[in-house]
């Protein structure tokens, strides 16, 4: 089943960080977004828990393996991942906005957006999510998982296609989805599938932690060249996440919003039992036959 870098990306990487309840991003820029190449800074914050020494004044490494890191690099994305990984735990159902940005730098402008849109995303662990973009209209999509089958709206077939999981995926699609770092995501899990270092600029220092991953798999390379995350050190919730496609030039930026977690009236708000809409068919593609003795085809290191 191949299906395009959206709700499954966007939700893995948020529910790993674990919003507090009722929080908020700023209302700032995307970096590299209009006008110009302006870089958010969230509001000052109290970090999770004391950090390590040295990790405000670390300039970013050279992109390589983790396993290339100083000691001291290293000791200081254990604490990230470990503090990400510890608020994902606590998270039960996650609702938010978000604003999008497309930016193609093969037949556009590479800092001008050619397409912005908004949408919704919800989550209820462990394994059910839905992601839609509602503006503007004629650009809709929709998808929803029930741990079982992901569902997908076409709008422009009006068809309604729901793809069956394998019974290896069914209850943990959506953390093996291509980007994991969106919910439930495992330090060690991540390390094994990225090489990742903390890339911060100076002037987010103290505010704010900008990691950036290099697939390590062959199956992630297929989906991105490279991903950078922006959290925010209270609480370690992620503000903002820019993803580089394959030819490393086209990229998307979201921006997330209006974050409530664990709100109590979730279960009856969001069912994640998708309804043909009138008038639509529904289409069923039954899972595809496991692949035995398949391993993960590791891409060298960087």
């Amino acid at each position: 089943m191949t299906l395009r870098i959206g709700w499954l990306t966007t939700l893995s990487l948020l529910l790993a960080a674990g919003y507090p309840p009722g929080a908020a991003a700023a209302q700032t820029r995307p970096w590299q977004g209009p006008p110009g190449d302006a870089r958010p800074v969230a509001r000052p914050g109290q970090p999770l828990g004391p950090r390590p020494p040295g990790l405000q004044q670390l300039p970013a490494p050279p992109p390589q393996a983790p396993s290339q890191l100083t000691p001291q690099q290293a000791a200081n994305l254990d604490w990230v991942l470990n503090a990400w990984q510890q608020r994902s735990t606590t998270v039960k159902t996650f609702e938010c906005s978000f604003i999008r940005w497309e930016y193609d730098a093969v037949f556009g402008d590479p800092n001008k957006p050619s397409s912005i849109d908004e949408g919704e995303i919800s989550y209820r662990a462990p394994d059910k999510g839905s992601f839609h973009v509602t503006k503007p209209k004629e650009r809709q999509e929709r998808w929803i998982c029930d741990g079982d089958s992901v569902y997908q709206y076409d709008y422009a077939k009006t068809q309604l296609i729901q793809h069956k999981l394998p019974p290896e995926l069914q209850g943990k699609a959506i953390v093996e989805s291509p980007l994991p770092f969106i919910f439930g995501a495992e330090a060690a899990r991540l390390k094994e599938r990225y090489f990742l270092r903390i890339v911060t600029p100076p002037e987010a220092q103290g505010q704010q932690t900008w990691l950036e991953a290099y697939p390590r798999l062959q199956q992630d390379a297929a989906n991105f060249s490279r991903a950078e995350l922006i959290l925010t050190n209270k609480n370690m919730t992620p503000y903002a996440l820019q993803i580089y496609l394959p030819n490393g030039q086209n990229r998307t930026v979201y921006q997330f919003q209006r974050i409530v977690v664990n709100d109590p009236l979730a279960l009856l708000k969001n069912s994640f039992h998708p309804l043909t809409p009138p008038f639509w068919k529904k289409i069923v593609e039954e899972a595809p036959s496991p692949q035995v003795g398949r391993q993960p085809q590791p891409i060298g290191t960087r």
